[in-house]
């Protein structure tokens, strides 16, 4: 991210959004009074208004694009979970991995601040080993990021085309995420199709921020489809209550046949039970997957200077 003061340009770069994102984040980028300033700048909104055009004051911004938390959640992880998603021997294997690769992309946020809008024909391009990522701002009104993504050595390929859409909900906003997203892994033949869980941040009673809906992936060359719900329930006035759940099965849509019911925590850990053996097996451990997250860093500093403005950078433990 660009800061400029004066003359003088410097480059901010933040860690990724991860397990440890509320403690990490630096005081500095911390809104001041939060919820009280919040409440002021929502005063004269009503509910049920779309926020898209809404503009936040400086002060609850921190030093990322949004095209940049977009490509974090592709690129910043900790183990490679896609290369498992090519490593499956039976069509049912990658299906699984492929539905643990879609968990991980959810990434935890920090209540009360947010990325920078991305300008129109902004990008964000990075490479790590042999992934591949760029992230462009394709539109602006209404905001619709487009992502491309290769990893020559897997044979894989993600397209993602996402629009936000935040609306005023009285006690929360709730952004909805529109678009699809499609893995491709070419050695297989197989196209995975799914859609992004939408975000809830919660104002009265007590403030919180959580990923809810329910998010469908497909497979068409194989039948198999899985539907994951993400929830959050909370006990009276908001307080208690267990957040951050993962529901769902995976089911073979040509014989009508739930083969694994999938359960547990976004942020913790995700379970399938195979209903004809019974047999419970962990696919998804967030601690391991985004915890431990690096600050990326600029290889090539002359290129963010670049019009149109672009952000060039690799991840720290590249090689």
């Amino acid at each position: 991210m660009e800061v400029t003061k004066g003359k003088e340009t410097k480059i901010v770069l933040t860690k990724p959004f991860q397990l440890e994102a509320e403690s990490d984040l630096e005081p500095s980028y911390r809104a001041p009074h939060l919820l009280h300033r919040l409440l002021s700048l929502l005063k004269n909104v009503r509910p049920g208004s779309d926020l898209t055009n809404f503009q936040l004051p400086p002060v609850f911004n921190f030093p990322k694009s949004q095209l940049q938390c977009y490509g974090e959640s592709v690129y910043c992880t900790s183990s490679n979970l896609l290369s498992q998603c090519n490593s499956g021997q039976s069509p049912l294997d990658r299906f699984t991995s492929v539905v643990a690769w879609s968990i991980s992309t959810t990434r935890p946020t920090s209540f009360g601040v947010a990325p920078y809008n991305s300008t129109l024909g902004e990008t964000h391009h990075v490479s790590k080993g042999n992934l591949n990522v760029l992230v462009e701002q394709v539109s602006l009104n209404p905001p619709v990021s487009a992502l491309h993504a290769t990893d020559e050595k897997e044979n894989i390929e993600m397209i993602w085309c996402q629009q936000p859409v935040p609306k005023f909900r009285g006690t929360s906003i709730e952004a909805q995420v529109h678009g699809k997203r499609l893995l491709k892994l070419q050695n297989h033949g197989e196209t995975y199709e799914m859609n992004s869980p939408h975000l809830s941040i919660r104002i009265l009673p007590v403030p919180g921020i959580d990923w809810v809906g329910n998010v469908n992936i497909r497979c068409p060359e194989t039948g198999l489809v899985a539907e994951i719900s993400y929830r959050s329930s909370h006990s009276f006035l908001g307080f208690g209550g267990s957040r951050k759940l993962i529901k769902g099965k995976i089911l073979d849509s040509s014989l009508l046949k739930v083969l694994f019911e999938v359960d547990g925590h976004w942020d913790k850990i995700v379970r399938v039970k195979d209903t004809n053996s019974g047999e419970v097996r962990v696919i998804y451990d967030a601690k391991e997957a985004i915890s431990g997250l690096k600050t990326p860093i600029i290889k090539d500093v002359e290129r963010i200077h670049s019009p149109p403005l672009q952000r060039w950078i690799s991840t720290s433990n590249s090689e």
